[in-house]
């Protein structure tokens, strides 16, 4: 009798020693794609933290995901493959020893997408807040990217005019913002001054809300203009969920002193090699330093060569710009 008793005992500890926490229900999965999708689940009171497996349908192998905070309804499956069909359960936890745990929960499957990737045709906008020549003004660089894009790799803004005060700067100041959003997220950073090599060169380091630094870019004085280079870390699938981001420097940009059209020019390349060019123009006027009856919203120009004929803009031109009020101008432009 005393071995059936032992017998028992060993019996309803395997069976529900590890069912003192309730089982998870209401089980479905959203923003299936072909590399991601959302587990949802009912969320319990009283729990310390989750664990979710999940593995691909019919075979034996789980990847687990642990380390799921108690108050959560929601997580991330990462690494999928496209277009095949996966499960998941999830366990919940009463304490944070693992011992007190409830059984699995019912499966639930779901089934990825088919991979079609997109043209890479990133959208990027240079601007200036102000037009007036030899001013610092606030310089902001506008870009995204739809879904399914190859990845950004390398890019470099550069201008043929103007220059980024840099002799003023001490390692930490402050000199702008930036703001990224995706479809998951929107992270907000501060742009501080890194490394700073003489008055052409310097690092600019970018820190999250809580201080950590999440990346870094260069700003350099070139010949005749400015230049803003970065590289972006690879995060190993070369596609893109798709983003918007905004760069702000704060009056750190200063206005070629000289009237006349402004040139940005962006460079990008994706991590499969792929290229994107794109040129901005503004026109700097200097005219209201030199006659105060001109304002800055009623000139006009015409641009022409060296023999008086009228013609449009050309790089490595020598140009006369006439304006309205009777003031004429000779620019040199330089070749990309």
């Amino acid at each position: 009798m005393k071995k059936i008793i032992i017998v028992l005992l060993v019996f309803i500890n395997s069976n529900y020693g590890f069912s003192q926490c309730t089982q998870v229900t209401g089980l479905y999965t959203t923003n299936i794609s072909y590399n991601n999708a959302l587990a949802n689940w009912t969320p319990l009171a009283n729990i310390d933290h989750y664990k979710i497996h999940y593995r691909v349908y019919g075979t034996s192998t789980w990847g687990n995901l642990g380390n799921i905070g108690g108050q959560d309804s929601t997580r991330n499956l990462p690494l999928l493959q496209q277009n095949t069909t996966y499960e998941w359960e999830i366990m919940s936890f009463c304490d944070s020893t693992n011992q007190i745990a409830s059984l699995w929960s019912a499966t639930d499957t779901f089934t990825t997408i088919t991979f079609v990737p997109s043209t890479f045709n990133p959208v990027i906008v240079n601007s200036i807040d102000n037009n007036i020549c030899n001013t610092p003004t606030n310089l902001s660089i506008f870009l995204s990217q739809s879904i399914n894009e190859p990845d950004i790799g390398t890019s470099i803004i550069t201008s043929d005019g103007g220059n980024f005060n840099i002799q003023t700067l001490s390692m930490g100041d402050s000199v702008g913002y930036a703001i990224m959003n995706t479809n998951t997220q929107t992270i907000s950073a501060t742009l501080k001054a890194g490394i700073i090599a003489g008055q052409n060169y310097a690092t600019i380091n970018s820190y999250d809300t809580t201080g950590n630094l999440i990346g870094f870019f260069v700003i350099e004085n070139m010949n005749g203009g400015i230049k803003v280079s970065s590289t972006s870390p690879n995060d190993g699938n070369n596609y893109t969920s798709g983003f918007t981001s905004e760069v702000n420097f704060t009056n750190l940009f200063i206005n070629p002193n000289i009237n006349g059209p402004l040139h940005f020019y962006t460079d990008i390349q994706s991590e499969l090699n792929d290229q994107f060019h794109d040129t901005a123009t503004v026109i700097i006027n200097c005219i209201s330093q030199i006659s105060e009856n001109s304002t800055e919203n009623n000139l006009r120009f015409e641009i022409y060569d060296l023999l008086g004929r009228k013609t449009k803009f050309k790089e490595n031109s020598v140009l006369i710009y006439k304006y309205s009020n009777g003031e004429m101008r000779k620019i040199i432009t330089k070749k990309r």
